[in-house]
């Protein structure tokens, strides 16, 4: 069951997000932060959802529109609890996540990840899942380190 993330939920998103290897334990603030401007924005844009559909959350995705754009989106986070991994839970999360925009008219949806080997299986989940690889952006976030950005048509079956 896909919900939304409230306040109780914030430490163990990020405790989530860490522990399935894709964000360091420095990333811990910035998590934290956007999850808490997120909750007290008045007006905020874009979802931050979590599966706790056995009492524990075991998911996470936030995504968020982009700016200036014709009904494109970002998935900015999808993290699953190790002892989840491997078991459809991030590829029903992603497919949520589709269906949501989908229902609500939406054209794309774009997702940024790192081209080091720590991400391979990454890449390939979402290949799996119809991305295609986009573009590379060189040296995107250190030197050796490219950037990745995968797209899907939200519009095509």
């Amino acid at each position: 069951m896909f919900r939304l993330v409230t306040a109780a939920d914030v430490d163990r998103v990020a405790d989530l997000a860490i522990e399935s290897t894709l964000f360091p334990e420095e990333a811990r603030g910035f998590l934290l932060d956007q999850m808490n401007g997120w909750l007290r924005s008045s007006d905020p844009s874009g979802a931050w959802i979590v599966d706790d559909s056995d009492g524990a959350i075991r998911s996470v995705a936030f995504y968020e529109p982009r700016a200036a754009t014709d009904r494109v989106w970002y998935l900015t986070m999808i993290a699953v609890a190790p002892s989840a991994q491997g078991s459809g839970l991030g590829s029903a999360t992603l497919s949520h996540v589709e269906q949501v925009l989908r229902a609500s008219g939406q054209r794309l949806l774009l997702i940024e990840t790192s081209s080091t080997p720590q991400y391979e299986r990454t890449r390939a989940f979402y290949a799996k899942h119809g991305y295609t690889r986009e573009a590379v952006v060189r040296d995107y976030f250190t030197d050796g380190d490219d950037m990745v950005l995968f797209r899907k048509d939200l519009r095509v079956p």
